[in-house]
């Protein structure tokens, strides 16, 4: 059985009020944009692309994923 082999972006900080920060994929073929709630939680603004695996951060926070098969 084959490895599923997944493109990993990079997070840019949009912009941070303190409480929620606004996350954005750069890559053109991507523009995904997120909610990240300090509190806890995430809340998905524009997908983009599905299978990419995005990770980032700023000072105090950092984001990532893990995809288990």
């Amino acid at each position: 059985m084959g490895q599923l082999m997944h493109t990993t972006h990079r997070f840019d900080i949009d912009s941070d009020n303190g409480d929620e920060v606004v996350m954005i994929c750069p890559n053109e073929s991507c523009r995904r944009r997120v909610v990240i709630k300090r509190s806890g939680g995430l809340v998905v603004l524009d997908q983009g692309e599905f299978g990419a695996l995005h990770v980032g951060g700023s000072p105090g926070m950092h984001i990532s994923a893990d995809v288990r098969t």
